[in-house]
């Protein structure tokens, strides 16, 4: 079972018995508020600690490498003819997703006003 969970699941049981305390012990009230106090901290701490790391990264990455696929090879020459100049225009409003010409500043649709790229 993950270490957060059973943590998380604690903190609940801590909880529950805290204003259980309260409730009908309310003799114990501040040690009850303590527990609850102590609980955040040490709760964070744990939580903080069980965190996941990811996966670790390789160092021995080209500079022409990229993680996104790629459906040229990285050395073959760009045939420079028969490419468009990049516009920074996505095609269509991120407000309505209604189709947007090239170089356009507003939707011409919802009348935002477009980010330009």
């Amino acid at each position: 079972m993950n270490g957060r969970i059973v943590v998380s699941l604690v903190g609940l049981v801590v909880i529950v018995v805290a204003f259980f305390l309260i409730f009908e012990y309310p003799q114990y009230a501040n040690e009850a508020f303590y527990l609850l106090l102590a609980w955040m901290v040490v709760n964070f701490v744990l939580l903080y600690a069980l965190r996941s790391r990811g996966t670790a990264r390789s160092t021995n990455r080209t500079p022409d490498d990229s993680p996104f696929p790629s459906p040229t090879p990285a050395n073959a020459p760009l045939a420079s003819s028969n490419i468009p100049a990049p516009t920074g225009s996505i095609g269509f409003c991120i407000y309505c997703a209604a189709p947007i010409a090239p170089g356009t500043r507003a939707c011409p649709a919802c009348g935002h006003a477009l980010p330009q790229w």
